[in-house]
C-alpha cells in the first residue's frame, strides 16, 4: 500500500488531519465498494466500470474548476 507524507506548518493538530485523512479513506471505500455493488447488480463488465470510472474523473475535473479548487 502507498504512504503519504504531509508536511504539516505550525499550529496545525496533527491528530486533525490524521482524522480527517482517515474519514476520506473510509469514504473513498465506501464509494469503492457501492461501485462494486452497482456494477454486480447491473451485470457490467470491468470494462464499463472503467468506462464510468473515466466519466466520473472527466465530470469531477469540470467541478474542481467550477469550484476554482485547482
Amino acid at each position: 500500500m502507498p504512504k503519504v507524507v504531509i508536511e504539516l506548518p505550525s499550529g496545525v493538530r496533527r491528530e486533525f488531519v490524521e482524522l480527517q485523512v482517515r474519514r476520506a479513506i473510509e469514504a473513498e471505500m465506501a464509494r469503492l465498494a457501492f461501485v462494486e455493488d452497482v456494477a454486480k447488480r447491473l451485470n457490467l463488465e470491468d470494462e464499463d466500470i472503467k468506462e464510468i470510472e473515466v466519466l466520473r474523473e472527466e465530470a469531477w475535473q469540470e467541478f474542481k474548476k467550477e469550484l476554482k479548487l485547482g
